[in-house]
């Protein structure tokens, strides 16, 4: 497994105050197999569903396929983004930044 979705589940535990223990109960394995999902070990895909459906984030998000925003179609085909108030806040972040950058330049 790819070692940047070891460092998202246990990102997306923290944020959550679980603890391992805790995550491990819910899913249905073992405090010392949780751990091993964390340092990089493979996950079952029915332990994957598990995950996204507590965290409410897309299997793509968890592995890296693409960001945290969940992508959705609507009845017309379209895509559209769930975006998170920290994505809304690292956007905000960035273009005020280009903003203050440009305002330096006069």
């Amino acid at each position: 497994m790819n070692l940047d979705v070891a460092k998202k589940l246990k990102m997306l535990r923290a944020e959550n105050g679980l603890t391992q223990a805790q995550l491990a109960e819910t899913l249905g394995v073992t405090q010392q197999t949780y751990s091993k999902y964390e340092s990089g070990s493979s996950i079952d895909n029915n332990i994957i569903t598990k995950i996204c459906e507590l965290y409410g984030i897309s299997a793509d998000y968890l592995l890296g396929i693409e960001p945290k925003g969940n992508k959705k179609k609507d009845n017309n085909n379209k895509v559209s983004y769930i975006v998170d108030d920290d994505d809304i806040t690292t956007i905000v972040e960035s273009v005020m930044k280009k903003i203050d950058g440009r305002s330096d330049k006069k």
